[in-house]
């Protein structure tokens, strides 16, 4: 069965996670913002241990993470509390902020912003799969040597407390290098934007990349937009104006563009989504949902899971 979680926003967050895990969503999620499309969103560790602290079940992610902007001890330690604090229950998208998503919703479209937080970008790919590969060890409390930007000896360090590793998730589409760095970290593939040809072309060539690698086929979770309460008149301008904003923000082919998002009914949702099971998705992780109140959202979503799963 796929899983189905939700983003969140930012406001009335104790409400809202407990909301969703009283619809029975598996998780909740948030974006990371430096300077990005929405002001007034909070850190996403700020969020994430709020949701935490008042649910029990639920578990929490990102989504996704801008690693390659963040000092890795830093990091593994801001993951290794979140990871306690939730009881395991955290969840970790991770992105080099070079995508078009993280660019977007990060607010990593400038270099001015790559220059404030003092990284070059052209090192973001490194910086990246050195977090793949030393988080799982630094959040297990295991020494670790880090060696800043692969210049000199590097400084071994150990964290505390040792938890449980979180599951990580390569954010990014269908392209080779994405679907390989999964399959080379042990991590799962986090697409969003993307449509279910897209994903179910990704999903094939994945499990191909694992199969001559020798290692498990990674699960897949998937970003979904859907908006679900457009009167009828105005259902075909709503959907519309998500295929010009997933163009303009995205850069996706416009062609593509309208296999990307969901605008309907419940119904017709719990059908689109449908198609991404069929794909490959393991989780779908939806955002949106009403255009209104988060909680007249959440209804919305949680019936569509309801139809999806039934």
């Amino acid at each position: 069965m796929t899983d189905i979680g939700i983003y969140l926003g930012t406001d009335e967050i104790t409400e809202s996670a407990r909301d969703a895990e009283r619809l029975g969503f598996e998780s909740v999620w948030v974006w990371d913002h430096f300077t990005g499309r929405y002001p007034a969103m909070l850190a996403p560790e700020v969020v994430l241990a709020t949701a935490a602290a008042v649910t029990e079940r639920v578990r929490v992610g990102y989504g996704v993470l801008l690693a390659a902007v963040r000092p890795l001890p830093l990091l593994a330690k801001e993951l290794a509390s979140l990871q306690y604090v939730s009881r395991g229950r955290l969840l970790v998208g991770v992105g080099d902020g070079r995508g078009a998503w993280e660019r977007w919703h990060g607010g990593l479209r400038d270099a001015p912003v790559w220059d404030a937080l003092g990284v070059r970008r052209t090192t973001a790919e490194a910086r990246t799969e050195e977090a793949l590969r030393l988080l799982p060890r630094l959040v297990g409390g295991e020494p670790t040597r880090i060696t800043p930007d692969g210049v000199g000896d590097g400084v071994e360090i150990t964290l505390a407390p040792a938890v449980s590793a979180p599951p990580l998730f390569v954010a990014g589409g269908p392209e080779e290098a994405v679907l390989r760095r999964a399959v080379a970290f042990g991590a799962g593939w986090f697409p969003a934007v993307i449509s279910p040809a897209q994903l179910a072309d990704g999903v094939r060539r994945l499990r191909r990349y694992a199969e001559e690698a020798g290692r498990p086929v990674p699960p897949v979770t998937v970003a979904v937009p859907v908006q679900l309460d457009v009167p009828a008149g105005e259902v075909a301008d709503a959907r519309d104006a998500l295929v010009r904003m997933v163009v303009e923000a995205y850069g996706v082919d416009p062609g593509q563009a309208a296999g990307v998002g969901i605008v309907g009914t419940p119904e017709q949702a719990a059908e689109r989504l449908a198609a991404f099971v069929a794909a490959g998705a393991d989780r779908i992780v939806l955002s949106g949902g009403s255009a209104g109140d988060w909680r007249t959202g959440h209804e919305l979503l949680a019936r569509t899971a309801a139809l999806l799963s039934g």
